[in-house]
């Protein structure tokens, strides 16, 4: 029941370490340069490769590279199909993770919020404000017109208004578009630890809150979601690798039929579904070494999600300025983010070595 894995990579880069998948323990370290980084010994390697595939299917739903379904069906099919669940796992994640500290009578509603502005707030506030530099410094320095049409950063002027807005993301994104999701969860940890110690139980009220048409409604459902699902689903009980194989079968059978025009579905039930798949196709190949081996790279998943753009567009301008073939097509679409996850998963790790004491307020601890 034990998974060891043991290698070297490049630039005196290697990990060891080994994991219990239904028990839950793990034992890791990593070395880079001489230095050894130990991670925790409580993480559910299972939920590590969750993180790891929604991640990427992430990438993939912010990929420059695009199409229909007539015209670019593959595309599609994976960006617009099998990623729609991928924001959704992470909402469900932290509701799910997030379960023990909520029912915790110890834990008070101050206590909470202020582990809350730890781990949410100052990342937030960090990446946007740091952004925000970079946009007015290449604004007067002539290198907006570089970057210009990479989202919405150069659309923010030198006044106040307009700066609290790109910074916290009032009637538009944030500056660092991305933390939107991070914007949305900082509301919805609070709110749904005052639903869950303070309000009776209510097993629909997930359900209803994603048919709800209102800000936030459908990803505080996920959040209480994953809540419930703490309970309902611990490791012990979670599916078998048979079963979760061949539910992820059948749902790109379904995706299928759904980019061919044969059927459709309400969009909440495809990210439900989505988010499931990204869960069962995790827990389907808990087992081989690969997968544990990726699942290492979890706890760099925050820094990834900071950074990926717009690295990502920036590479994809580049692919276009120097008229490589094949932009466009879906090998370009699966390479960008196939290079963009290990340079900023190996940046994570240099930083770290770099600035210890600065990583933690960055990455909300992470």
């Amino acid at each position: 029941n034990l998974f060891p894995s043991s290698w070297k990579g490049i630039n005196g880069f290697s990990q060891f370490g080994g994991y219990h998948p239904i028990a839950g323990k793990s034992f890791l370290q990593i070395k880079l340069f001489g230095k050894i980084f130990p991670m925790s010994t409580d993480r559910i390697a299972i939920l590590d490769l969750v993180r790891i595939f929604g991640m990427v299917f992430v990438m993939f739903i912010h990929s420059p590279v695009d199409g229909d379904a007539k015209s670019s069906s593959d595309i599609f099919f994976l960006k617009y199909f099998i990623a729609s669940g991928a924001v959704p796992i992470f909402f469900l994640l932290s509701g799910y993770l997030g379960a023990r500290k909520i029912d915790s009578a110890s834990l008070t509603l101050a206590k909470y919020a202020q582990e809350k502005f730890r781990t949410l707030v100052v990342p937030f506030l960090f990446w946007n404000i740091l952004v925000l530099l970079l946009v007015f410094a290449a604004k007067y320095t002539g290198f907006e017109s570089s970057f210009r049409g990479n989202g919405a950063y150069f659309d923010v002027k030198l006044t106040f208004s307009s700066i609290t807005s790109a910074l916290i993301g009032i009637g538009r994104p944030p500056i660092v578009y991305q933390f939107w999701f991070l914007r949305d969860l900082i509301v919805v940890t609070i709110i749904s630890f005052l639903i869950c110690r303070y309000l009776p139980p209510i097993p629909l009220l997930p359900w209803l809150l994603f048919f709800i048409p209102l800000p936030i409604a459908a990803s505080m459902g996920y959040y209480l979601l994953g809540y419930q699902l703490h309970s309902a689903l611990p490791p012990a009980r979670y599916p078998s690798r048979l079963s979760s194989a061949l539910f992820c079968f059948s749902w790109v059978l379904l995706g299928a039929a759904i980019v061919f025009g044969w059927i459709s579905m309400p969009y909440p039930l495809q990210q439900l579904g989505s988010a499931a798949f990204i869960f069962l196709l995790a827990n389907s190949l808990s087992s081989t070494s690969l997968a544990l081996r990726l699942s290492v790279f979890a706890p760099s998943v925050f820094f990834l999600y900071a950074t990926h753009e717009p690295l990502q567009t920036i590479m994809a301008k580049a692919w276009q300025a120097l008229q490589m073939p094949g932009y466009g097509t879906l090998f370009c679409f699966l390479l960008i983010p196939f290079i963009v996850f290990p340079c900023c998963a190996f940046a994570n790790l240099l930083l770290h070595r770099a600035c210890p004491r600065l990583m933690p307020y960055i990455t909300g601890g992470r």
